[in-house]
């Protein structure tokens, strides 16, 4: 079994390396690298009690890389370049949104958009001092963010 403080220290050493890898396979695609890794973390936590301190875990995490970026690009449909999009086009052309635009994000209470916000400011060595200063830990703050974007997702369809 490994130790929730040993996930932190884990973390640390693979978490670029991880997100390196999802990078690379999603053609590039910051964003998608970015959630897929989490995925791989919160997976990661979630079955850590499971795992022995024996066992390789820079090849148990690529390996549910693998399955996270799969299913990943099956519930995600092919993106659109903006230059393609006619929609983005009309927008650009027009001088952007109007505050009067709906947005996605308003579907989160005050403290889950502050939660994200403050994420997304930081890289992932800030993110640990991100969690102190919230009261988590950092796979608490995996967690709430995980949460979050399922929230977000849900409200997209």
């Amino acid at each position: 079994m490994i130790e929730p403080e040993h996930c932190a220290l884990i973390i640390e050493r693979y978490y670029r390396e991880i997100f390196s890898y999802c990078y690379a396979k999603l053609g590039c695609s910051y964003h998608s690298a970015e959630d897929c890794t989490q995925e791989v973390f919160v997976v990661f936590f979630s079955k850590h009690d499971r795992l022995e301190e024996t066992e390789n875990i820079r090849l148990w995490l690529y390996r549910t890389a693998d399955n996270v970026i799969k299913a990943f690009l099956r519930r995600t449909p092919p993106s659109v370049s903006l230059e393609e999009s006619a929609e983005a086009m009309n927008i650009a052309d027009s001088g952007g949104f109007d505050d009067t635009d709906e947005s996605l994000l308003d579907v989160l209470e005050p403290d889950e958009r502050k939660l994200l916000e403050l994420y997304y400011d930081s890289d992932y060595g800030q993110r640990n001092e991100a969690a102190k200063r919230l009261g988590l830990s950092l796979p608490a703050l995996y967690r709430k963010i995980h949460k979050i974007k399922k929230k977000l997702r849900a409200a997209d369809k």
